[in-house]
């Protein structure tokens, strides 16, 4: 199931922070949600509106436990990178500013040959996000050398 793209995704928390789970949303027990499941846990719990993009055989929208948790970890992913774009403006002022743009370039490929390249391997995908962030700071410290030297 694509949801769009990881640039489509927000944190899959309620309004007061509580994370949900995939349990909190699958309300039949079924094994997936449905896209009604979803529609009316956003509305009961005021979250925007996601809209799904694929339909099964039968022509239902829905998204399985691991579809659920790869979009977890998306949204994790992209709060990462966000992060690093204040880093980076804050980092190349002045003079140096002129980097800014080339390097959020590199660190966009860096994050889509990262999803790829986990997304291909035997690690679980309940840690891709977790080792995205360790990635993506050794990733930056190289590159933020590599230009102010």
């Amino acid at each position: 199931m694509n949801f769009s793209g990881i640039y489509q995704f927000g944190a899959l928390t309620t309004r007061n922070g509580e994370v949900l789970r995939f349990e909190d949303i699958d309300t039949d027990c079924n094994g997936k949600i449905s896209q009604q499941e979803f529609i009316f846990i956003q509305k009961e719990l005021g979250m925007d509106t996601v809209e799904f993009s694929e339909q099964d055989e039968q022509g239902e929208k829905d998204v399985t436990d691991y579809e659920f948790v790869l979009w977890n970890q998306e949204a994790k992913m992209q709060k990462a990178f966000e992060n690093l774009s204040g880093l980076v403006s804050r980092d190349f002022i002045g003079d140096n500013a002129k980097y800014s743009k080339p390097i959020m370039k590199e660190m966009r490929t860096f994050l889509k040959d990262f999803k790829e390249e986990y997304m291909n391997s035997e690690n679980s995908i309940g840690g891709m996000a977790e080792a995205f962030q360790t990635a993506l700071a050794q990733k930056y410290i190289a590159i933020k050398q590599e230009y102010l030297n």
